[in-house]
């Protein structure tokens, strides 16, 4: 079915708001007040609540939209069943949205409740792309008989640890993009048998 002139006006005006919240909360964090995300988007602060009739609906639609970006990028990496690749393709994802992520990961409890189950989904949907490539691997006997939670937990810890003290590790530029293969190389070694 064909758009209208203002279905479309109304959907761009949508995908503004949601481009602008992810610039100000990646900035200030979800606490950040919706006349921030209006004058970023430069539109009336009243436009933000025709599309998204609370602040909770627009954190809830913005994760979803982030997830549905990380779920794409390694989904299609995860059919390859490439460890490396796989490990290279989440930091790249990551440093993408590296501001957002970072708020993200220090901010999640402030998060509504069921934004709080998309970003727990998110982090299931990079398990579930992993944990395919690993069972694969360690069937062939390249790495260790580890569980799969603890090796998706040692990742993960490993890079918010990174995105947490990134201060320290790389003051002036991306810590994951500096460090990634030094991250890939050494997480591999640990799991090799």
């Amino acid at each position: 079915m064909k758009q209208n002139k203002r279905q479309i006006q109304k959907e761009n005006t949508k995908k503004k708001i949601l481009q602008a919240a992810y610039v100000v909360y990646s900035g200030e964090g979800f606490g950040a007040a919706t006349n921030r995300i209006a004058k970023e988007a430069q539109i009336a602060h009243g436009s933000i609540f025709v599309h998204f009739p609370t602040v909770e609906d627009l954190k809830l639609s913005l994760l979803e939209q982030f997830g549905a970006d990380i779920n794409k990028q390694l989904h299609e990496l995860a059919e390859s069943y490439n460890l490396e690749e796989i490990l290279y393709a989440h930091i790249e994802v990551l440093v993408k949205h590296q501001e957002f992520y970072k708020r993200l990961i220090s901010e999640s409890s402030l998060l509504p409740e069921q934004a709080k189950y998309v970003y727990l989904s998110i982090q299931s949907t990079v398990s579930f792309h992993l944990g395919q490539v690993v069972e694969k691997y360690q069937k062939e006997g390249k790495i260790k008989e580890l569980p799969l939670h603890f090796i998706f937990n040692s990742w993960l810890g490993l890079l918010h640890y990174y995105l947490s003290n990134e201060k320290l590790f790389a003051p002036e530029d991306s810590v994951l993009d500096r460090y990634k293969d030094e991250l890939v190389g050494n997480f591999l070694k640990l799991l090799a048998v």
